[in-house]
C-alpha cells in the first residue's frame, strides 16, 4: 500500500495558515464602532418645505436647529402617501420646538439617534434618522450696541 500525504498535508496546512491570518481581519471588520453625534443644537422653528407630486402640493416637515457656531435648516423627509403632509421625525418622540438634539453631518445629510418601540410590550430598538440638510450657515454674532 502506497501512502500518498504529502501534496494533501500541504494544502492542508496552507489552507488553515491563510484561515489563520484571515480571521482577525474579518472579526476586525464584523465589530462595528458605534456611531457618535458630536453636535448639539436646539430646536429653535418647525415648518414646511412644499412638494409636488403630479401636481398636486404635498409638504415634509423642517426644523431649524442652531448650534454654538451654525444654523441648519432640516428636511425630515418623510413624505405623504395620503393627505397633505408628511409623518415629523423623532422616532417614538417627535421633534418639538425647545428640544436639544445631538446629531452629525455626513455628506449633506444630519443623522439622529432615534429610539422606536418595535411593538407596544417589545423592547426599543435604537436606530438613527436620517434628515437632508437644506441650509447650513454660520450663526449671526450678537452685538450689544443700542
Amino acid at each position: 500500500m502506497r501512502y500518498t500525504h504529502g501534496v494533501t498535508h500541504n494544502l492542508t496546512g496552507i489552507l488553515a495558515l491563510i484561515l489563520i491570518l484571515i480571521a482577525p481581519v474579518g472579526i476586525a471588520f464584523a465589530e462595528k464602532t458605534p456611531k457618535t453625534y458630536p453636535l448639539e443644537g436646539k430646536i429653535v422653528a418647525t415648518g414646511l418645505d412644499e412638494y409636488s407630486i403630479n401636481g398636486s402640493k404635498r409638504f415634509t416637515h423642517t426644523y431649524t436647529v442652531v448650534t454654538d457656531t451654525k444654523l441648519y435648516l432640516l428636511d425630515c423627509g418623510k413624505r405623504s402617501f395620503f393627505g397633505s403632509t408628511g409623518e415629523e421625525c423623532g422616532g417614538d418622540k417627535k421633534l418639538q420646538i425647545g428640544d436639544v438634539i445631538h446629531f452629525r453631518v455626513e455628506k449633506g445629510t444630519a443623522y439622529i439617534p432615534i429610539t422606536e418601540a418595535l411593538s407596544p410590550v417589545g423592547p426599543a430598538k435604537q436606530s438613527e434618522q436620517k434628515l437632508r440638510i437644506l441650509s447650513e450657515e454660520l450663526k449671526p454674532e450678537k452685538t450689544d450696541k443700542p
